[in-house]
């Protein structure tokens, strides 16, 4: 038997595990102030006034009961979506991308770009403000983690192999985001 084919297998199971698994849990663990300053959407999709709000901090039960399994996963126990499955992955209407636990705006479809990787990826923020950044030194490797300020959610990953004028790709999880075109902004 020719050794690729044993190694085949066995990288499609470390795949689907990882999938399932969550990376470092550090969004239960991370303390939240009881209050942010963040920037809200204006009605034509771009950024407010820096405005304080207070974070939303609830019980992993009461988390459980608001979102889906798969979001529960993700924003909570710092999981990640297997690629080239989000929903929101070839989404290319005009519009914001919400936080799906706390609806804090986090991504414009004007920053979004194809990166080829298999998950939504953008090259800035919504507005700096309403997103966190930790390290992350889970499953071997050394990455800046992606958050909701507002509610801790784990969002994903920034990298420094994105598209001018930035550099930076933000590669997300179709789960942690609700999107909602222009039209469903306006009043």
């Amino acid at each position: 038997m020719h050794p690729m084919i044993r190694v085949i297998p066995v990288l499609a199971v470390a795949s689907f595990w990882v999938t399932l698994t969550p990376m470092s849990a550090q969004s239960a663990e991370r303390v939240l102030p009881k209050e942010v300053a963040v920037r809200l959407v204006k009605p034509d999709g771009t950024p407010a006034e820096l405005t304080t709000v207070p974070t939303v901090q609830k019980t992993e039960e009461e988390w459980k009961q608001q979102l889906s399994p798969a979001a529960y996963r993700i924003l909570r126990s710092d999981s990640t979506e297997r690629p080239f499955c989000g929903l929101l992955l070839d989404n290319k209407k005009a519009g914001v991308y919400f936080c799906a636990g706390c609806d804090l705006p986090l991504f414009s479809s004007q920053s979004k770009f194809h990166s080829g990787t298999g998950w939504p990826s953008f090259f800035a923020p919504f507005a700096k403000e309403n997103v966190g950044e930790n390290k992350d030194i889970s499953q071997g490797m050394t990455r800046v983690e992606i958050y909701c300020v507002r509610c801790g959610g784990h969002l994903g990953h920034v990298f420094p192999d994105g598209p001018q004028p930035t550099g930076l790709r933000f590669c997300l999880n179709s789960e942690a985001l609700n999107f909602r075109s222009l039209e469903d902004l306006k009043p």
